[in-house]
């Protein structure tokens, strides 16, 4: 991009030109700034569709758990209508974490007698 003072120096010198180079020139200048414009549209087009596409691949991303960790900590949070869903969706009750804790264990040693049930 021109700077101001080039400007300022390229109209004093289009004052002492016949009208039709004036013309011409500012033809010339008026087609130099809509394809310097086009160039932006296209870059910032790129950029919102880069941005979009990062985006979606950000959202796309999920955490999974193991199934024993998952109805573990489900007995944990006495939520029962979860161990529910995954008792009924073939989760072995005999899953265990590390320390060989069920959810059985689990709901006993926080009195969740209702989960045991």
């Amino acid at each position: 991009m021109d700077t101001h003072m080039d400007l300022l120096t390229e109209l004093h010198l289009l004052d002492k030109v016949p009208t039709l180079e004036r013309l011409r020139a500012a033809q010339k200048r008026r087609a130099q700034q809509l394809k310097k414009w086009a160039q932006y549209e296209k870059e910032m087009q790129h950029k919102k569709r880069k941005h979009e596409k990062k985006r979606n691949v950000v959202c796309s991303k999920k955490v999974s758990f193991e199934a024993s960790v998952a109805l573990l900590e489900a007995s944990l949070r006495n939520d029962i209508e979860e161990v529910c869903y995954l008792l009924n969706n073939d989760f072995s009750p005999d899953l265990c974490n590390e320390d060989g804790l069920t959810a059985l264990h689990q709901c006993c040693i926080d009195n969740y007698f209702f989960i045991v049930v």
